[in-house]
């Protein structure tokens, strides 16, 4: 499989060469990585880690435990391998029986860079459910790998993050797995920590969080596009990186820009609704530029009385659900698959994304 080594990049000439002790040691599954350079266990812990945000593939290693011991210029790494060796070549042979299914539908739009991208996004969503109860165990390591999101289907953002990596390296899309925080309302506690990705399309790069975009169910039947392709000003709405990454200023493969969903005022969004009506759902991301949805109730407000006036123009009603994301000023109308002549305001939810 391809695969791009982003924090590889940024290293010293020290730290790579300890990555390439590290990496070489690990890929022949060594149980005694020596590495022979003058760094402080805090640096060699740290590039250990690197390989394997670099390497979902290495899924195979208990990164919860880093066992080193030695001297500077003589450290041994002790790694936990959580599987044998024969169970490892049956996971690869699994995992890339997988990526392969998903290659034959995404290969329909290689031509196509926000399609191609948006089919690995939804293939990842659709897929894989946030495990939530691993969050509660010491030893989910599954969940925080590529075994928890391809073959359990469970996973957290860090075994999200690098699924969806693995996926875009496979098509040359540059990927990198993001560590940081993030947090709804944009204020950080111990506990949110986070994964998400950053991809590189030509010379533009973009964030995507896939984990924040998965609202997939079976029954509401609904994909999130709120993260997907985010400039740097508006990741750092709610997410906050740690350490240095690439700046992202294009909008060009932003979902609302590719998709022309932008709204500016009442009309612009009751013009929207009427033009996509018969679509499954409607999503768009209001602008503030002629001082119209301001506020947040004022958005909702307007989302669900323009929906009334164009339901009542056509002369029918479907049952939906309207999501927002304040934080983003984004609105979803999501219509249910019962069609109804008859307005029926008991049946409207209205919910808060986030």
């Amino acid at each position: 499989m391809r695969n791009e080594r982003y924090y590889y990049s940024m290293m010293s000439s020290d730290e790579r060469k300890a990555y390439k002790m590290i990496y070489d040691g690990l890929k022949m599954r060594a149980f005694n990585i020596v590495v022979s350079l003058y760094l402080s266990p805090d640096e060699v812990q740290e590039v250990y880690l690197k390989v394997l945000y670099d390497n979902p593939l290495f899924y195979y290693i208990n990164q919860t435990v880093i066992k080193m011991q030695g001297h500077p210029g003589y450290w041994i790494l002790l790694p936990e391998y959580l599987y044998t060796n024969t169970e490892i070549n049956r996971i690869n042979i699994d995992i890339r029986n997988i990526v392969n299914r998903i290659r034959l539908k995404a290969d329909n739009f290689k031509n196509n860079e926000f399609r191609l991208e948006k089919c690995l996004h939804d293939s990842v969503v659709k897929s894989v459910a946030y495990d939530y109860d691993s969050l509660k165990k010491k030893d989910a390591f599954n969940a925080h790998s590529i075994v928890g999101a391809f073959l359990d289907k469970r996973a957290v953002c860090e075994g999200i993050a690098k699924a969806y990596k693995l996926l875009c390296n496979e098509f040359d899309i540059k990927c990198i797995v993001v560590l940081g925080q993030a947090n709804k309302d944009g204020v950080y506690g111990d506990d949110d920590y986070h994964a998400w990705n950053l991809v590189k399309i030509g010379n533009e790069s973009y964030h995507v969080d896939v984990t924040w975009d998965n609202l997939y169910d079976e029954e509401f039947h609904h994909i999130s596009y709120d993260y997907f392709n985010l400039t740097t000003k508006e990741i750092l709405l709610d997410h906050k990186p740690i350490g240095d990454l690439p700046f992202c200023d294009s909008t060009r493969l932003n979902y609302f820009h590719s998709t022309r969903s932008f709204v500016s005022t009442y009309e612009d969004l009751v013009e929207l609704i009427n033009q996509r009506f018969s679509a499954k759902e409607i999503a768009f991301k209001a602008l503030k530029d002629k001082g119209q949805f301001l506020r947040s109730d004022e958005l909702k407000e307007k989302t669900f009385t323009a929906l009334m006036h164009v339901m009542f123009r056509k002369g029918g009603i479907k049952p939906f659900a309207l999501l927002f994301n304040e934080m983003h000023n984004i609105g979803k109308i999501v219509f249910m698959p019962e069609y109804r002549k008859k307005i029926d305001l008991t049946k409207h939810k209205n919910e808060s994304r986030r």
